[in-house]
């Protein structure tokens, strides 16, 4: 097995694996560093069954159950059983489950029928942008955290920033999905630190208030470093593409609107990484 780093912020290509094989331990041992070093991990012209894929994920570490009790759903424009509710519209960047207690820890995607005209997954290196951050700003955020919220009544989150400063009068906290997070975690495997702020979940900086400017300020001021084109890299798929990364360190978007053209995905997500990093 070789590992290619992409020419890109993050992300690394697996090359001369086949995955329709277990993997031995050598091989596991280079899946887990380069998933640890690279944040991404791509590996292209698979012909993968769903038992395949979750064999591959579960290197890893265990799959979490989805809130319909299975292992696993589409992301699709298909009529299929197990679909996620994620709208056709263009996704705005996030970390899976930053609205829940305990996030993700990281998501899994293999194209089974995409068109050409398919929107791209976009990734941006929270890691990255933290060690980008002006020493100042990186100091004055360690100490304090955000407020995540998926609002399943606002038709509108899919694509903008949903705040509890817009909340209609009435509405508070208590009647949507939400969680606090610090602004900066830790990596398990390295150590290393990434931003924990997204422009499609996090409402404000739960220290500084709801309506604060200046909080609104210093979230700005991330995202501008965060989501600058040199800090992100946009996968185009292929059928027998499949894509894995660490959901604390990288942020994903659907960079684009779903046509009517395939877009057939089938997505795990991991409920934490269960493996100890070997020298």
């Amino acid at each position: 097995m070789e590992v290619v780093p992409l020419k890109a912020a993050l992300g690394a290509e697996l090359r001369g694996v086949d995955l329709t094989e277990p993997l031995d331990d050598r091989d596991v041992e280079t899946v887990r560093n380069a998933f640890a070093d690279h944040f991404l991990l791509v590996v292209r012209d698979q012909r993968l069954s769903g038992e395949d894929q979750d064999r591959f994920v579960r290197y890893l570490g265990p799959l979490q159950r989805f809130d319909n009790g299975a292992y696993h759903q589409f992301m699709t424009n298909q009529a299929v059983e197990n679909a996620a509710e994620a709208g056709s519209g263009r996704l705005l960047f996030h970390n899976d489950g930053a609205y829940r207690e305990r996030p993700r820890a990281g998501t899994s995607l293999y194209a089974i029928d995409v068109s050409p005209t398919s929107p791209p997954t976009s990734f941006a290196n929270g890691v990255r942008a933290y060690e980008l951050l002006p020493g100042e700003l990186r100091r004055r955020i360690e100490s304090l955290s955000a407020v995540h919220i998926l609002d399943y009544d606002d038709p509108e989150q899919e694509s903008n920033r949903v705040r509890e400063a817009d909340f209609p009068a009435g509405r508070t906290l208590a009647d949507v999905r939400h969680a606090v997070h610090p602004m900066v975690v830790t990596l398990p495997h390295s150590d290393r630190k990434a931003v924990f702020v997204s422009e499609f979940y996090t409402s404000h900086i739960k220290e500084l208030g709801p309506t604060s400017e200046e909080g609104e300020d210093l979230l700005q001021q991330v995202f501008k470093i965060l989501y600058q084109e040199s800090n992100v890299h946009s996968h185009h798929y292929r059928n027998g593409d499949l894509v894995v990364w660490d959901n604390h360190a990288a942020q994903h978007a659907r960079s684009g609107s779903v046509d009517s053209n395939p877009r057939h995905l089938r997505r795990l997500v991991l409920d934490r990484l269960s493996w100890s990093r070997t020298a």
